[in-house]
Formats: structure tokens, C-alpha cells, sequence
């Protein structure tokens, strides 16, 4: 059980039936660890300074990785919030966002780290999973520019998002995810459109994937365990499930304590339940 002192929590990785010839079991490391944060969140600051800022979460990640590689974990899933922080305006977390492309465009930020614009975040993220062949689910903010042709788009002309994206064990970009159901002191972030459910595929089965607050709701939360006929899914810790007997995983920020800790766990992939 890991005890939160912060109501944060982590992009949720929910894990489906696996394919014939997969593993039957995997190791799953979900991270925790206080955040640095800016001084003032509700002032901006420059890019640089954003950069700055989460390259220093992104330093302590790093070695998180690096020990739950080595422990032979396959997928590592980290906190929300976890590389950026929070509280911020909608003014003032532009600068720590970058605009991220659909998966489907095959992409392997580690390698090509300008083919979509500077991307100095998700380019590190991606090597991170490459140069230690492991799963890495990550949190951070995704800005989709919008015109006045778009009526629902904010004054500002862009959409703001609460953010996951997963990059596999190659370092290539798998999933982004858009959290659905906000908390309500995310003013910083737009709601999406429309609940999409999302998934990827991993050596080690099928996986979807939703956020914190997610849990509480029944799309996406229970739609993509319905229609996907999970085996296990991760909560965070005040969370429920459908299934009771289901194993967790979660990964949880922990403030004011300046802790940080690795637990590693071995999944079966055979259902938890009926």
C-alpha cells in the first residue's frame, strides 16, 4: 500500500488480456517522489525557465528508470503532475507545454528530435525508454493551437490539456491520452471534446490508459475496462473498482516529504476476477 500526502496521483495504466504467445507474467515499477516546483505557479516565466525546471524532475526520473530497468521491470508509470507541477493559471503553465502529435505518426522523438518542432521534453522522455528498453508512462502538458473557425476554441486560440503519453521500449511514441475528467482546481487545462478510449500494445499485453480523477467516472474509466475485458488496472489509492479482487498499481506525488521510492511489481496477466 503506498500512503499519499497529496491528493495527486498518476496516469492510470490499466492492463488487458494478453495476446497468444505473451508473457505470463510482467513487472510493473510505479515511482513516486516530491516535485520541484517553480517558485510562484501562478506567474509565467520564459520557455527557458520552464525547460529548466523540468529537466530537474526529469534528472530525478532518470535515475528512477534507471534502477527499475536494472530491477527488470518492463513498463515504469509515473506521477501526474510529476515533471511540471501544478497550480498554475491557464497563462502561466504555457510555457512548460509543447504540442504533441498523435501516435499514429510513428514516431521516435529520441531520434528525431525536431521532426515535429523543438520537443526537448518528449525527447528526453523517449530516450529515457530507449536507453533502457523499458515502457515509460509519463505525464505533461499538450497545446493544440484552434482558430475562430473552431467556435469552442478558448480567446487565447489554443487548447490546453492535462496530458499522458507513453513511449515503448524502443523510445517511440504509443499513446497520448487527454484526461477527461478534470479536478477542479485544473483551471490551467481545457476538458476535452470527447472521451477517447486508448489503448496500446506492448509484449506483455493489450493497455489502456486514463488519469487520476479518471477513476471516479465511468467514462473512460469503466467503459475501457468493460469493453476491453481487463485483467488488471491501476487506481490511484482512494480510488474503487469493478472488480475487487483486480491488482493495483499506482504512482503518487508525495509533498511535503522529500521521499522518493520505486515499487516493483510482478502482474500476473491471468484475470483477477469474473
Amino acid at each position: 500500500t503506498i500512503r499519499s500526502y497529496f491528493p495527486k496521483c498518476v496516469a492510470v495504466v490499466a492492463l488487458l488480456a494478453l495476446s497468444v504467445g505473451a508473457l505470463d507474467t510482467f513487472s510493473a515499477a510505479v515511482y513516486e517522489h516530491t516535485v520541484i516546483l517553480p517558485n510562484r505557479t501562478e506567474t509565467p516565466v520564459s520557455k527557458e525557465e520552464g525547460l529548466l525546471l523540468m529537466n530537474k524532475n526529469i534528472d530525478v526520473l532518470e535515475r528512477a528508470v534507471k534502477l527499475a530497468a536494472k530491477q527488470g521491470a518492463h513498463i515504469i508509470v509515473t506521477p501526474e503532475d510529476g515533471i511540471d507541477g501544478w497550480v498554475f493559471t491557464r497563462e502561466s503553465i504555457y510555457p512548460y507545454l509543447e504540442d504533441i502529435p498523435d501516435p499514429g505518426v510513428n514516431w521516435i522523438p529520441c531520434r528525431e528530435p525536431w521532426r515535429f518542432g523543438n520537443t526537448p521534453v518528449r525527447q528526453r522522455l523517449s530516450c529515457l525508454a530507449k536507453d533502457n528498453s523499458i515502457y515509460v508512462v509519463a505525464n505533461i502538458g499538450d497545446m493544440k493551437p484552434c482558430n475562430a473557425s473552431d467556435p469552442q476554441c478558448p480567446p487565447d486560440g489554443r487548447y490546453q490539456y492535462n496530458t499522458d503519453v507513453v513511449f515503448d521500449s524502443q523510445g517511440k511514441l504509443v499513446a497520448r491520452y487527454h484526461k477527461y475528467n478534470l479536478f477542479a482546481p485544473e483551471i490551467q487545462f481545457d476538458f476535452p471534446k470527447d472521451s477517447k478510449l486508448v489503448t496500446f500494445d506492448t509484449p506483455f499485453g493489450k493497455s489502456g490508459i486514463f488519469t487520476c480523477f479518471d477513476i471516479f467516472s465511468h467514462d473512460p474509466a469503466v467503459v475501457v475496462v468493460d469493453e476491453f475485458q481487463l485483467t488488471a488496472f491501476s487506481t490511484p489509492q482512494h480510488g474503487t473498482t469493478c472488480c475487487p479482487s483486480s491488482r493495483l498499481f499506482p504512482s503518487i506525488q508525495h509533498v511535503p516529504r522529500p521521499w522518493e521510492s520505486i515499487y516493483l511489481l510482478q502482474i500476473p496477466t491471468t484475470p483477477a476476477c469474473t
